[in-house]
């Protein structure tokens, strides 16, 4: 089910311009280093990526 609903708020958010900020991945608690290592690379995706290319005052503006 998890799969599933990741699925879809990729595909939202593909929609709307943010594709690739959200990531998931299955890591045991058992995987210290493994978790590290996700952790600092998607951190460094989104920083490639830069910030969010939404206008986020226009949107919230349009909702009032």
């Amino acid at each position: 089910m998890t799969i599933k609903r990741v699925t879809f708020v990729q595909e939202l958010l593909k929609f709307i311009g943010l594709e690739g900020r959200l990531h998931l991945e299955w890591i045991s608690s058992a995987e210290a280093q493994k978790f590290v290592q996700v952790v600092t690379d998607f951190t460094e995706k989104i920083r490639e990526m830069g910030p969010n290319p939404l206008n986020v005052d226009n949107v919230i503006k349009g909702a009032i």
